[in-house]
C-alpha cells in the first residue's frame, strides 16, 4: 500500500503539467477524450477511497488536521443556502466541486506513510517540470506557436451541463497577445499560475533552503531567472507582480526582515518616477493603451503598461476594474450574508436581476468570474467567504508552525513557500480563478498535503513530549 500509493502521488505530480499535449494525442473519440479530463481527479477519488478503506479495515481513525471542522463547515453551509435558494442540486454540487476537487488529494498526503527521501523527490521533480516548462515557453515566445501545443476542442454534456474544450480563441476578446507562451498547459493563464508557485517554491529554496551542493543551488538560481522570464512571456501582468510579491513575503517570513527593509527602499526609489509619472502624468502626452492582442508588445513594456494612465482608464471602463468597482461595489453596499448557492449560472442570473434588473445580458454574467471573489460573494455570500478565509488561515498558521519546527530542508522550503503562496491567493483572487484552474488547485492542494503530514508528525511528537527531530520520524 505505502509504495504503491506514493508511486501513484508521483505519476499525478509529473502526469498534470503534460496532460493537454498526452491526452490530445490519444487515438479516442471527443467524448471519450472528454472524459479522460476528468481522469485526474476520478484518480485522486480512487485513492482518497483506498486510504479510508485502509483505516475502516484497521479500525484506527488517525488524528486530523486543522481543515477538517472548517472545511465539512462550509460544505454544510453551501447544502443549506442551496435549499434555501431552491437551486439546481446537481449544479450546486458541480460548483462545490469545482472548488474543492482537489481537496482530496490533500487528505491522501495527510494520511499515507511516505518516506523521508518523499519532499527531496517532489522537490527534484518539480525542477525538472519548471526545467522543461521554461524552455518550450521561450521557444513559443521567441519562434511562435504552432498546433502542436494547443488543447485538442470538443464539447461534453453531462448531467445537462455543457463541458467546453476548446482551441485559444483568437478573437479580440478571447485571444492570447502575440509572442504568448503556453508551455504544454494549453493556455497562456494556466501556465501562468502553475509558475508562480513555482516561483514561490524556488525563492523559498534559495532564501532558506539547505541545499545539497552548490550545482544544485546554481541550477535553482538559473530556474528562478527562467521562470521569471517565462511568467512575463505568458503576458499575465498580475501573475508577474504577484510572482514578484513573494521574494519579500519569504524574507520576510524567513527572518531576512533587515534585508528587505533595504531592497524596498532602493525598490520605492527606482519604482516611484515611473508610477507617478506614469498613472499621474497627463495622459494626453503618453502613449495611448496598446492590447497585446492586436499588436505586438515585448513583455518588459507590457508589465510597465500598468502604472500608465490610459492603461487604468481602460480597465477601469472596460475590463477587471468595471467589475470590481460597479459590481462589486453593489454587492459589498449589499452586504449579502448569504450567497445564492454554488450553482453559478442560476446564483448569476438571480444576483444579476435583483441588484440590476435587466440592464445586464445574460451572455455577459460569466465575466463577473474574472474578479473571483466578486463571484464568490454571489455564490456563497459574505459568510462563505469568511469561512473559507478562515480555511486559509489556518493553511497559512500550519505551514508557519512547519517551517519553524521541521528538521527537514525539503519540507521547510515547501512550507516556506505555502506560507506565501495562501497570502497571494487572496490578491490573485481578484484577478482569475485560482482555486477553480488544475493548474493552480492541484499544485496547492498538493503542496498543503506535503506540509500537513509534516504538521500531523510534528503535533504527535509534542504532545508526547517527544523532541521535534528527523530521528522521531515514523511516518503518518
Amino acid at each position: 500500500m505505502k509504495f504503491r500509493l506514493t508511486w501513484a502521488i508521483y505519476f499525478l505530480f509529473l502526469f498534470v503539467p503534460f496532460e493537454v499535449i498526452v491526452l490530445k494525442y490519444l487515438p479516442v473519440s471527443d467524448r471519450i477524450y472528454g472524459l479522460m479530463l476528468f481522469g485526474v481527479e476520478v484518480f485522486i477519488y480512487l485513492l482518497a477511497g483506498l486510504v479510508l478503506f485502509r483505516f475502516l479495515a484497521s479500525r484506527k481513525l488517525p488524528s486530523g488536521t486543522p481543515l477538517d471542522k472548517p472545511l465539512w463547515i462550509f460544505i454544510a453551509y453551501s447544502l443549506v443556502i442551496t435549499v434555501i435558494n431552491q437551486a439546481p442540486m446537481l449544479q450546486s454540487f458541480i460548483g462545490l466541486r469545482v472548488l474543492l476537487r482537489y481537496v482530496p488529494l490533500f487528505y491522501v498526503l495527510c494520511f499515507i506513510q511516505t518516506s523521508e527521501h518523499f519532499p527531496r523527490t517532489i522537490f527534484r521533480g518539480l525542477l525538472a517540470i519548471i526545467g522543461i516548462q521554461t524552455l518550450i515557453t521561450g521557444w513559443q515566445h521567441y519562434v511562435g506557436l504552432n498546433q502542436i501545443w494547443f488543447p485538442r476542442a470538443s464539447e461534453l454534456e453531462i448531467g445537462g451541463k455543457q463541458f467546453s474544450f476548446k482551441l485559444l480563441n483568437t478573437s479580440f476578446g478571447g485571444g492570447r497577445e502575440m509572442g504568448v507562451g503556453i508551455g504544454t498547459f494549453g493556455d497562456s493563464v494556466f501556465l501562468a499560475l502553475f509558475l508562480v508557485i513555482a516561483f514561490a517554491v524556488l525563492i523559498a529554496a534559495l532564501q532558506k533552503g539547505n541545499l545539497e551542493s552548490k550545482q544544485q543551488r546554481w541550477m535553482v538560481f538559473a530556474l528562478t531567472g527562467l521562470s521569471l522570464a517565462s511568467l512575463f512571456f505568458t503576458y499575465s501582468r498580475g501573475s508577474v507582480l504577484l510572482a514578484l510579491a513573494a521574494i519579500p513575503l519569504i524574507m520576510f517570513f524567513s527572518g531576512g526582515r533587515k534585508k528587505l527593509l533595504i531592497y524596498l527602499t532602493v525598490g520605492v526609489i527606482a519604482l516611484s518616477p515611473i508610477i507617478l509619472f506614469g498613472v499621474v502624468g497627463d495622459s494626453n502626452k503618453s502613449p495611448g493603451y496598446i492590447n497585446p492582442k492586436i499588436k505586438y508588445t515585448d513583455p518588459i513594456s507590457n508589465i510597465f503598461a500598468v502604472f500608465t494612465s490610459s492603461y487604468v482608464e481602460n480597465t477601469m471602463q472596460f475590463s477587471r476594474g468595471a467589475i470590481l468597482t460597479e459590481i462589486g461595489g453593489e454587492l459589498v453596499s449589499s452586504f449579502k450574508l448569504l450567497g445564492y448557492s454554488p450553482a453559478q449560472e442560476f446564483a448569476l442570473e438571480k444576483a444579476a436581476t435583483k441588484l440590476f434588473g435587466s440592464n445586464m445580458p445574460i451572455n455577459n454574467l460569466p465575466i463577473i468570474n474574472d474578479v473571483y471573489w466578486v463571484a464568490f460573494i454571489i455564490y456563497y455570500g459574505i459568510i462563505g467567504l469568511a469561512i473559507f478565509w478562515f480555511i486559509l488561515f489556518k493553511l497559512f498558521k500550519g505551514s508557519l508552525f512547519v517551517y519553524r519546527n521541521t528538521p527537514d530542508p525539503y519540507l521547510r522550503i515547501f512550507a516556506l513557500a505555502f506560507v506565501a503562496i495562501v497570502i497571494l491567493a487572496i490578491p490573485y483572487s481578484f484577478i482569475l480563478r485560482t482555486f477553480v484552474f488544475r493548474a493552480w488547485g492541484f499544485y496547492f492542494w498538493l503542496i498543503a498535503g506535503l506540509v500537513f503530514a509534516e504538521w500531523r508528525r510534528l503535533k504527535a511528537l509534542e504532545k508526547q513530549g517527544l523532541p521535534l527531530t528527523s530521528e522521531n520520524t515514523t511516518g503518518s
